[in-house]
Order: structure tokens, then C-alpha cells, then sequence
């Protein structure tokens, strides 16, 4: 039986069965958004029309309802290639390698409709600035923190490392994509405070060139929180949630329409933060799922990506999925740091085995999806490298409502600092001291 998970290779045993496969160079197989497979043959000579008839009726036959009824031709006739010629070089130009067979290259080029981010991103992008300008300083470092699913602590984890940077100085600015739920700045101001964010820009930014990032940013300066000599904290919330939120967010997914219009629109937005402000860091709080802006925020711009997880089947599903499209879509491999959330205390048995676990799940995925064949390959136990986790247990206190921000009352104040002695412990400053050996900035700890 044909299905959507077995056609490629359906139709690849059909090719190798044609009479004709010694005339092959290159095969690119197009997989349409209802899954229907059209082919592009580029081939030594003209195929004669017996066949010509004979593959398409192996395709026809073995494809069943899965075949597009289209075939091209590279060197068919001129008359014949008059109006699909800008297609086919449409498709050279998108496809991407899957292997080679008896000296036949096969290519892919799928046509999807939505999760363009995820499933049809540049081979061989580099991070929406850099690296090198980034580790020198004269760009800010792009750090996206991301978890496939939702609950683990991500958005907590990301205001901790921001906070202790900022306590040794540096400046950051925190953005919230989640924008379907959004929650960041809620951590620092009170809801009636914040009146536009990410959405509204991305709106406003195509409609006006007097659009300015600073409308849209929020700095942090409650003293409960930060001291004289701080580093400056800078939110740029998602946006207002109020009656016309959900119009607005109606509007924003437009990848779909104009491809790659939403990379860069936030690549726009992080260029105008980096010239508005003076800030070492960019934190992207990137929304949980395969949405299109997550896939964005944590496959394409960052410069390091920070993945938040747990040993469950679907955690691990997610992420391998995540780790395989960072790499695949990378000139070189984005530095990741991978976070084992929620798990039990460090002393309990269970936790012991729970880490050993996660440990092997993170090198298997690693070594299968990340690291390039061929490549000298750190040891399980390697420290400080992209396989080796960081362990966050299981805070309950940090379950509850966390509030950064204070309106003078002692009692307010005291909660501030007393979140921010929880945000700071041990496991938070490891995550923090990964992300910047990554950046060649030292050990925080």
C-alpha cells in the first residue's frame, strides 16, 4: 500500500526498474502540498516516446493515486520546454540532494503550504548576522530559547540567564515570539503596562518607514530587581492581549503567502534592536510546536540555540526533529545547548538513572542528526559540548506566578529579590556559563 510516508521510495524502486535508467544523470522528485509526486528527468539523450510511455506507467502503476501526472523532460525538444522552462529552473534551484544511486543524483523538492520554516528552509544560511561579529562584539549574540512542548520552564530559564548577565554587566534585550501565548513580559511589568510588542511591529514595519523599535520596547529598571551598576534589561513583549490582539494575530503568518517574508521581517526587527540599543545579547523566547516563527527564531536567526526538554517519547520526537533541522540548515553547526527540565532532585535514585538516560537519548540524537560524518566525535562523557546536557530539577516554588516587578511596598520587594535568589541558583548559572563559552567569554560560575 502507497502512503505519504513511503511514496519516495515507492517511486524511486519504480525508476530503477525502467528500461531506459542508463540514459539518467538526475532525478528530482517534487512532492506537491497534497503529497502528489511530480518528476523533473535530466537525462544523456531524449528518451524515445516507447520509453517515455513505458516510466510513466511504472510511476502511474506502483504510485497509484499519488501520482502527479507530470513529467519534465531537461533536454526534451525546445518547442516542448518553451513554458515549463522557468519552472524547471525553479525547481534546480530549490531542490535538495537525498543520495545518489549507479552514479543517479535524486533530488527532492517539496511544496508545502505552512511549517515552511521546518520542513523547506535555505540549505546553508547563516544566522541573521555574523558569528564572528557577534563573537567579537561588534554585533549583539542572538540566543533563542526553545522547547517542543510547552510547560518546561523556558520562558523562566531565559529571564534567569538575562538576569545574571545583567548583574555582571552586560545588556540584554528579551523578545517575546510566543506570540499565540505570550507570557515574557508579564515576568517584569504588570499587564496594563504593556501596551505593543513584536506583533504590533511586524504589522506597522511594511506600512511605515518611520516605524521605530523603541515604540515597542520596554526597560526594566524596578530597583527591587536591578542596582545602579546592573546591566540594562530591555522586553519587547509580544504585544497587548486585548480585543483587537487576536485581528492582529490573524494577520501575521504571511510565509505562507511570500516566501520568506517572515524571516525577514524579524530579521528587520532584530537589525533595528541592534541599532537602537546597545545591548550584548538578543533572547528570543521562541514559541513551543512547529509553528513557522519558532521554526525561524530557533533554526535561522540565532546564533546559539538553547532546547528545553525531558526524557518523554514526545519530548525526544520533537527535539530530534529540531537538532536534525538546525543542522541540515546551517553552512557550519549552530552551537546548541541542550536542557533536561523538571527532572527530580539531584541526590534522589531516580534521578541518577533518569540523567544517565537522558545522557545516551542525547548522544545517540546527536550523533545521528548533528554531527557531521566524518568529524572527530567527542565522547559521551564530554563536557561543555552540544550533546552534553544541562540538568534544571524540579523547582515547585517556580511553578507559581513569578512576579520581577514591585511598586514599592517592602513586602513586594522582599518577593522580587526573593525570585531572583531562585532564579540564580546553581543549575540556572549553568546554563548561563554554556551559553557564553560559546562566546569565548569564560566561565561564569
Amino acid at each position: 500500500m502507497v502512503t505519504f510516508n513511503n511514496e519516495l521510495e515507492t517511486a524511486y524502486l519504480s525508476i530503477l526498474r525502467w528500461t531506459g535508467l542508463g540514459l539518467l544523470k538526475c532525478v528530482t522528485i517534487v512532492r506537491d502540498v497534497f503529497g502528489k509526486l511530480s518528476f523533473l528527468f535530466e537525462t544523456s539523450s531524449y528518451p524515445d516516446e516507447q520509453q517515455r510511455n513505458e516510466l510513466e506507467n511504472l510511476l502511474r502503476n506502483d504510485l497509484q493515486e499519488y501520482y502527479g501526472e507530470n513529467i519534465y523532460w531537461d533536454n526534451a525538444p525546445a518547442k516542448k520546454r518553451k513554458y515549463v522552462a522557468p519552472v524547471l529552473d525553479l525547481l534546480k534551484e530549490e531542490r535538495r540532494e537525498w543520495f545518489t544511486e549507479r552514479n543517479i543524483i535524486f533530488y527532492i523538492s517539496e511544496r508545502p503550504i505552512a511549517k515552511k520554516a521546518w520542513v523547506n528552509y535555505p540549505v546553508g544560511q547563516d544566522a541573521v548576522w555574523p558569528y564572528e561579529d557577534a563573537l567579537s562584539g561588534r554585533k549583539p549574540r542572538v540566543v533563542t530559547f526553545y522547547s517542543f512542548k510547552g510547560g518546561m520552564g523556558r520562558t523562566t530559564a531565559l529571564a534567569s540567564v538575562a538576569l545574571q548577565l545583567a548583574k555582571k554587566g552586560k545588556n540584554v534585550i528579551m523578545i517575546d515570539t510566543d506570540i499565540e501565548a505570550p507570557g515574557l513580559a508579564t515576568l517584569f511589568f504588570d499587564e496594563e503596562s504593556i501596551q505593543n510588542g513584536v506583533l504590533d511591529y511586524l504589522l506597522e514595519h511594511s506600512l511605515s518607514a518611520e516605524t521605530n523599535i523603541s515604540r515597542f520596547v520596554m526597560d526594566v529598571i524596578d530597583p527591587s530587581l536591578l542596582n545602579e551598576n546592573d546591566g540594562r534589561l530591555y522586553v519587547l513583549p509580544a504585544g497587548k492581549v486585548d480585543g483587537a490582539y487576536l485581528q492582529k494575530l490573524a494577520r501575521i503568518d504571511y510565509q505562507d503567502h511570500r516566501e520568506g517574508a517572515l524571516r525577514r521581517a524579524m530579521s528587520k526587527m532584530l537589525e533595528a534592536v541592534s541599532e537602537e540599543y546597545a545591548v550584548d545579547y538578543i533572547f528570543i523566547d521562541a514559541r513551543a510546536g512547529f509553528h513557522d516563527m519558532g521554526g525561524i527564531a530557533v533554526a535561522q536567526l540565532p546564533h546559539v540555540a538553547v532546547l528545553f526538554g525531558n526524557h518523554s517519547r514526545q519530548s525526544w520526537d520533537g527535539m530530534t526533529q529540531v537538532i536534525r533541522t538546525i543542522s541540515e540548515s546551517h553552512a557550519d553547526n549552530m552551537p546548541i545547548v541542550i536542557v533536561d527540565c523538571m527532572c527530580d532532585s539531584a541526590t534522589s535514585t531516580s534521578f541518577i538513572q533518569a540523567r544517565e538516560r537522558f545522557v545516551q537519548k542525547a548522544y545517540s540524537v546527536f550523533i545521528e542528526n548533528y554531527y557531521a560524518e566524518g568529524e572527530a566525535l567527542p565522547g559521551i562523557e564530554a563536557a561543555d559540548v552540544p550533546h552534553a546536557p544541562v540538568f534544571l530539577p524540579y523547582d515547585p516554588s517556580l511553578r507559581q506566578e513569578i512576579v520581577l516587578y514591585s511598586t514599592g511596598r517592602t513586602e513586594e520587594d522582599e518577593r522580587v529579590k526573593a525570585f531572583a535568589r531562585q532564579l540564580t541558583t546553581e543549575a540556572y548559572k549553568t546554563v548561563t556559563a554554556r551559553i557564553e563559552a560559546w562566546f569565548d567569554e569564560g566561565d561564569l560560575t
